[in-house]
């Protein structure tokens, strides 16, 4: 007990302090807030003007969305206000008592509204922060957003950037240092889903489900929202979270927006960017053009393969956004589009690991990863040219029925050059000196082309008193393209000098540059959704004299996926009647011969009529569901009820009609109860709590039973599991919040999750072989993860500060393997969830300056340590570094319609590192030192550099 109290009263201070730190020490003040009268946006930078008799006094709506009078004396004021573009107030009698907190909040009306005028409250602005706040305060379910506006300030202009900010959300990054999947709560990116404007979207992955966020342009987006728990209206995939692109709509009046900018990367200060033409190498495969029939060796032109540098490439970004009301009021358009051509690098080195390992003297004690037999320097070039586009009309026929037209359209297209050193380990020791036994130097080219549209058509509509309708109707594709993706071999090898006469070597130098092998790979994919929603609404006057309302509907989708891959391996020549043979010498790649594998004409079909990366896949859910919203008295609300979703999939592949799981048909179907209860403490403070069960659906690459090596920049090859079963989740969920202010807020919540049946990827050996591969499957019957999450944003003046935190623990006990003295030995370890990190923080300090048109904002993103790959070897577990990413952001308001920027992102150079837990004496010093190895007591097997980004440019606002 000595130990728990102060404890408990160091938690009560802490409280008490951040409980202070919302609410004004009495005295005689004067305050209150000043909105739009349709939109309820806060008029920060409004002129609040008071005065009694000789006592005349000016001030402003600052940042904390409120205008503040202290010290006044008691007494009878006049009040008014003005702001640009709006009608000044008429005069308001203010009584202000001594001693006392008097307010007063004022509503204005914009030139363009008439006073008689009724809000569209359909088509308010969901841009605003004030927007964000009221969204996560009147939610049915636990969620966080971020609007536009804040947004727009930050240093980011990624979807994927701007949520790996947010309260409990960590994220994944590209080979390009983007952010591009995101974890939210410890769950890994396949628990959690993405909509858009509360749509499921297919992806682009040719493997996975999830999506790519860094597809979308930040500035398509009026507000992102991530859904904590889940109602029996929502899909029921989604067990750490729900990501909601709230995207651009028709404004109430004339809206145009526009931007351009440019920037650029420190690593190519440093180093060459380097390019090739990307109108280069065929679309199809020869396998495409001529199936069943022998390729020839012409049919792979080099073109593609010939690379150039430039110094320092410049960004180019640029945006528009137009949108009206017409037909007063009843019609609304917008349009926006965007576009980004970036150049962004990588600096890599990697280890890679084998399947061989030391032995240990017991089951206890771990193994060592010893086998590492070659490594990578690697350096990118990647040019981004990333495009988006929406258009939306809705049409308001009137009060009760109402209906919207959206379409949108997403590119992302890398053309990347990859140059990689890769040494191969063992070879001659002279003098001290251990060196390499070969270098290969690879060259690839690809091209990476990813993109989605979305069709949707939806409608509200009134019936009858107390009961009404909602509809979605929506057709989407995602398709991902790499046409002719080419790697191109030059090698040479260590040899020991030694002298006619002499007995020992006296140098060690390397050998003449060889042509080695080429590769040629086509893939391609295609993802369509077909998806229908329909949701029916009774509420009755009252019930027990509480408001109730009584919902029902159902969804279906037919979803269907196609995946194509071609692969061809050419290998180089010989020096014709060289004994033993040996490789063309290497001149230029224009010179550089080819010829099938041991001049075999089988290698020229292809890969693609056994290959298990061709293969289409059906999938169709079927959902209803049933749900009760009940205000059991003025303070408490709920909502309950309870979803049944069937999954029916089948798939057939290329794989030989012998393999087992050539081809499957799934079907299963689950209940998913949910109920989520707020209780209002006040007006501004509300607890929540909920329960949900919750699924996750393997995805469908995972399901094909069969090697694939092709991954490009993985170094394992994935065998996939036709056994895979999907998992089912228990969801626990409780928040405090307080929203003191129009922007302020303040939550601290905690979760637990019960997973049965789930899914990771470990990297172990196939069946008999002595390569690792990924491997899904479900290594346990359970696993557990809980957390906690604390959010407070508080607004000084002119000042703001934001800061969030979540710690989380997961556990899942899995069998390992001991090579216990040359015999395998099983035992289980306890260990956290994939992709789960135990701290994650995010901090910011916000600047506004409204007489000088100021905004600047400098935040801090912390995750901590976190299991990136599972071993099948006890102890050998793959994980990656704690990062801290310093980023900045400012701009300046020039004028009424011009803003100019400056953004700078990774100002730390924060560099991506992988490292096995294991003793690293013998590769952290001596004459075999592997490089960046930073301890003796860890092997760091993963080292990637992307150096800090720096963009400026120029806003248009109408």
């Amino acid at each position: 007990m000595n130990k728990v109290l102060p404890l408990k009263r160091q938690l009560f201070l802490f409280l008490f302090f951040i409980s202070c730190s919302f609410t004004t020490l009495a005295q005689t003040v004067l305050k209150g807030q000043v909105t739009d009268t349709k939109t309820g946006e806060t008029l920060i930078g409004a002129t609040v003007h008071i005065e009694n008799g000789n006592t005349v006094l000016n001030t402003s709506v600052k940042l904390d969305g409120t205008y503040t009078f202290n010290n006044l004396k008691a007494g009878d004021y006049k009040l008014h206000v003005s702001y640009v573009s709006y009608k000044t107030t008429r005069d308001f009698e203010v009584a202000v008592a001594d001693g006392k907190v008097n307010v007063l909040n004022v509503a204005m009306i914009d030139n363009s509204t008439a006073l008689n005028e009724v809000a569209v409250i359909e088509y308010a602005s969901k841009a605003s922060d004030h927007s964000a706040r009221n969204t996560e305060k009147n939610a049915n379910n636990t969620l966080n957003a971020i609007s536009a506006q804040a947004i727009a300030i930050s240093p980011d202009v990624l979807v994927s950037n701007v949520l790996g900010r947010m309260s409990g959300i960590s994220i994944d990054r590209s080979n390009t240092g983007d952010a591009r999947h995101v974890i939210i709560r410890g769950m890994d990116k396949q628990y959690n889903t993405t909509l858009v404007n509360g749509v499921k979207i297919p992806s682009p992955d040719n493997r996975n489900r999830y999506l790519p966020l860094d597809i979308f342009p930040a500035g398509l987006v009026d507000r992102l929202e991530v859904y904590k728990t889940l109602t029996p209206d929502m899909e029921g995939d989604a067990s750490g979270g729900v990501v909601n692109l709230v995207m651009k709509s028709a404004p109430d009046q004339l809206k145009i927006e526009g931007e351009f900018g440019t920037g650029y990367s420190q690593i190519f200060f440093n180093r060459s960017f380097q390019s090739f033409d990307h109108n280069a190498g065929n679309e199809q495969s020869p396998g495409e053009i001529h199936p069943g029939k022998i390729a020839s060796i012409s049919e792979f032109p080099y073109q593609s393969l010939i690379t150039k540098k430039a110094n320092a490439p410049i960004n180019k970004t640029a945006s528009l956004t137009i949108g009206n009301r017409y037909l007063d009021g009843k019609l609304g358009v917008l349009f926006s589009g965007t576009f980004q051509n970036l150049y962004q690098g990588n600096n890599s080195f990697i280890v890679v690991q084998e399947s061989t390992v030391g032995t240990s003297p017991d089951i206890n004690t771990p193994n060592q990863e010893t086998a590492f037999q070659n490594s990578d320097n690697r350096q990118y070039s990647s040019q981004l040219n990333r495009y988006g586009a929406i258009a939306s009309i809705d049409y308001k026929f009137n009060n009760a029925n109402i209906i919207k037209l959206f379409a949108t359209y997403v590119a992302l297209n890398e053309y990347r050059v990859r140059q990689t050193e890769e040494t191969t380990y063992g070879g001659y020791s002279f003098n001290g000196y251990h060196g390499p036994f070969s270098i290969d130097n690879l060259t690839q080219t690809r091209k990476d082309l990813q993109s989605i549209y979305n069709i949707t058509l939806s409608g509200k509509h009134n019936i009858f008193k107390g009961i009404s309708a909602d509809w979605i109707g929506s057709t989407s594709q995602a398709t991902e393209k790499m046409p002719d993706m080419a790697e191109f071999d030059t090698n040479y090898q260590y040899q020991q000098n030694i002298p006619d006469g002499a007995t020992s070597p006296t140098s060690i130098q390397p050998g003449p540059v060889m042509v080695g092998n080429e590769s040629r790979g086509w893939q391609h994919n295609t993802d369509k959704d077909l998806s229908g929603y329909f949701n029916l609404h009774y509420k009755p006057d009252h019930i027990f004299n509480s408001k109730v309302e009584f919902s029902a509907g159902g969804m279906v989708r037919h979803k269907t996926r196609d995946n194509f891959r071609d692969q061809y391996s050419l290998s180089n020549t010989y020096v014709p009647g060289s004994s033993p043979p040996v490789p063309e010498p290497y001149t230029t790649i224009p010179n550089a011969t080819f010829q099938w594998k041991d001049q075999d004409t089988s290698y020229a079909y292809g890969s693609y009529r056994t290959d298990a990366g061709v293969y289409t896949f059906t999938e169709n859910i079927n959902a209803i569901y049933g749900m009760i919203k009940y205000d059991v008295t003025d303070k408490l609300d709920v909502i309950f009820g309870v979803r049944n979703e069937n999954t029916h999939q089948s798939y057939n592949s290329s794989l030989p009609a012998t393999f087992p799981g050539k081809s499957a048909d799934i079907n299963y179907t689950d209940l998913l109860p949910s109920i989520n209860a707020k209780y209002a403490l006040t007006n501004e403070q509300a607890i929540r709590v909920a329960y949900y069960k919750s699924i996750l659906r393997p995805s469908f690459y995972d399901i094909v039973p069969a090697q694939d090596n092709s991954q490009d920049d993985a170094y394992y090859g994935h065998i996939g599991n036709p056994y895979l079963q999907h998992t089912v989740i228990d969801n626990y969920d409780i928040r405090y919040e307080f929203f003191p202010g129009v922007f302020d807020e303040f939550m601290l919540g905690g979760f637990y999750k019960h997973l049965t049946n789930p899914i990771e990827t470990s990297l172990q050996p196939s069946t008999g072989g002595a390569t690792l591969y990924y491997i899904p499957n479900n290594p346990s019957e359970s696993a557990q993860n809980f957390g906690v999450e604390l959010l407070a944003l508080k607004y000084f003046g002119n000042i703001g500060a934001s800061i969030n935190y979540t710690y989380t623990n997961s556990q899942i006990t899995t069998p390992k393997t001991v090579n216990v003295q040359g015999d395998l030995i099983h035992r289980t370890q306890t260990r956290p969830l994939q992709g789960q990190a135990t701290n994650i923080g995010n901090a910011s300090l916000l600047y506004k300056n409204q007489k000088s048109g100021v905004d600047a904002q400098l935040s801090v993103a912390y995750t901590g340590e976190r299991l990136a790959a599972v071993s099948t070897y006890y102890g050998l577990d793959t994980w990656e570094k704690p990062t801290t990413f310093l980023d900045f952001s400012a701009q300046k308001k020039v004028g009424r319609h011009f803003i100019v920027y400056v953004k700078a992102n990774n100002l730390l150079n924060t560099p991506y590192q992988l490292f096995i837990k294991q003793d690293n004496q013998s590769n952290y010093s001596g004459s075999s030192k592997y490089p960046h190895q930073e301890s003796p007591n860890y092997t760091t097997v993963q080292y990637d550099q992307f150096y800090s980004r720096y963009s400026l440019g120029a806003k248009y606002n109408f």
